[in-house]
């Protein structure tokens, strides 16, 4: 292998400085997107079927135990975490650093850091008032967020250079072995710990998968390198105590349900909260692709180059949660019978309420990334540690009584909360794109997409055959009331019409 000071080093050149073209950015932001989509699909068609496999085999009690595994470790996974991926991201979008070294620094550190942390998980576990299924799960889950974690980590490489098909390629050939072991374990009738099992052989196949695509985009080798480490860390602290706060968030309401809860109360909410899980990937995906363009533009002290990149991404944002809100509150019963059996369809007003934790995430996601491309990541901090006296306060007070009907409005309340503090967090930097007129239009074109949907139901159409043709009403009028900006849409329809010729 090369050395990778040499090889993974990029040179800055003097090059003449051009105005941006707005209309490429849109045009790298919509193709890169689309050059997931279908890779991401079958993630997500993936973890669909994996929950209607495991769901149905285990039944709310067993899923409940499941998901508490899976919810206890990745709330130790978050220590570890120091906000390394996040800060690679924006140093790799820095032109004259020596990437190799950086990768090959933050790569090991990533490794070591999971693995001190997930034994020390593990052995907390043996503590934890759970019973002998729970613990086993456990230990068997902490190895899985070190490769997990490591995986995440290269991710920053393909999303550096615009190459997230090739996330997705990993991500689906580790999906696919992990859900071949658990249809294995489900014509065992082999229980809740083999589930867990069948997760940790997936991560490991997505890590190897990933490992040496990575290298082909981005040549490093982990080393041990004390001033990068201490660089990562410094930088990363303050997002780390974002992450931790936003794990305590986003595990918090599983965590304090299996404690409070039966497991079949855990196991109810916990499809709602997977399929929050689930979704929301597609909204770290196309925002992770925001930061080298904001970084880009912030560098160049062009703010209207960034304030027009947020508002693209906040009105595509806006646009996906809109979608997932419409059909989850049309639909959640039919929703929830599909994806997990009929015994799970009593969790439909869960769904419903996740759905707006859904949207206001993702929205929320536009504007944490502008603040950590400006630097501005104490002030992202400050708005989380807000969110987690909201969380706080809703979780202790509507759980004990609601149950997990309280934990989905805790959640959605916490959401909204963190996604208001962190635009007004943005709009106080100066940089702000505009959102009013396009949040007015997301909510009209839902609200009327939720009533055709219903009113089709009503008159004898089959829920499915419902469900599409509101999704076309739905897309249809966010062109009518052009809530998809005119210079996206001329962007994606006319693409190579101002490409240079090559030379």
């Amino acid at each position: 292998m090369a050395d990778p000071a040499l090889s993974g080093t990029d040179v800055a050149h003097d090059t003449p400085k051009t105005l941006p073209d707005h209309r490429s950015t849109v045009r790298a932001l919509t193709f890169n997107m689309a050059s997931i989509v279908v890779g991401k699909v079958i993630a997500v068609v993936i973890g669909l079927v994996s929950i209607a496999l495991i769901t149905r085999a285990l039944g709310p009690d067993g899923y409940g135990a499941y998901r508490t595994i899976l919810t206890f470790v990745s709330f130790v996974s978050i220590a570890s975490d120091l906000g390394l991926q996040i800060v690679v991201l924006r140093e790799l979008g820095r032109p004259g650093r020596d990437h190799g070294r950086l990768m090959g620094a933050a790569m090991l550190l990533r490794m070591l850091l999971s693995a001190a942390v997930m034994a020390a998980g593990a052995l907390v576990s043996l503590v934890m008032p759970y019973d002998s299924t729970i613990v086993q799960g456990i230990l068997v889950a902490a190895p899985y967020y070190v490769v997990f974690q490591a995986a995440m980590m290269l991710q920053s490489v393909f999303q550096r250079h615009l190459r997230q098909g090739q996330q997705a390629i990993s991500e689906t050939v580790g999906g696919l072995v992990m859900l071949g072991l658990v249809w294995l374990a489900v014509q065992a009738d082999a229980g809740v710990v083999p589930m867990v099992g069948a997760m940790l052989g997936g991560g490991f196949v997505q890590l190897l998968v990933a490992w040496p695509l990575a290298q082909r985009l981005q040549r490093f080798r982990p080393t041990v390198d004390l001033p990068i480490w201490r660089e990562l860390m410094a930088t990363g602290l303050p997002i780390a105590g974002s992450r931790v706060i936003l794990s305590t968030i986003l595990r918090g309401d599983i965590l304090l349900l299996s404690l409070l809860a039966t497991d079949a109360a855990v196991g109810l909410y916990g499809v709602p909260s997977k399929m929050f899980e689930i979704l929301i990937t597609l909204a770290v995906l196309f925002n992770g692709m925001l930061m080298p363009m904001l970084v880009t533009a912030l560098a160049e002290k062009d703010e209207a180059a960034a304030r027009a990149t947020g508002g693209h991404a906040i009105t595509a944002m806006l646009i996906f949660g809109g979608g997932v809100i419409a059909a989850f509150a049309a639909f959640p019963a039919e929703v929830l019978t599909v994806v997990a059996g009929p015994e799970f369809a009593v969790a439909a007003p869960a769904l419903t309420i996740v759905a707006v934790a859904i949207a206001a995430n993702a929205v929320a996601q536009v504007y944490r990334h502008m603040l950590t491309a400006m630097d501005l990541q104490r002030q992202a901090f400050l708005t989380d540690c807000i969110g987690l006296g909201v969380a706080l306060v809703s979780y202790f007070t509507l759980i004990p009584r609601f149950s997990y009907l309280g934990a989905a409005f805790g959640t959605a309340l916490t959401e909204t909360a963190l996604c208001l503090g962190l635009m007004a967090a943005v709009a106080w930097s100066g940089v702000w794109p505009p959102i009013l007129s396009a949040l007015v239009k997301a909510v009209l074109v839902t609200a009327l997409s939720i009533a055709a949907m219903l009113g089709l139901a009503r008159l004898g159409l089959f829920w499915p055959l419902a469900l599409v043709a509101g999704g076309l009403v739905f897309l249809g009028l966010t062109v009518i009331v052009r809530l998809a900006p005119p210079a996206y849409l001329e962007a994606m329809l006319k693409r190579k019409k101002r490409q240079p010729a090559a030379s």
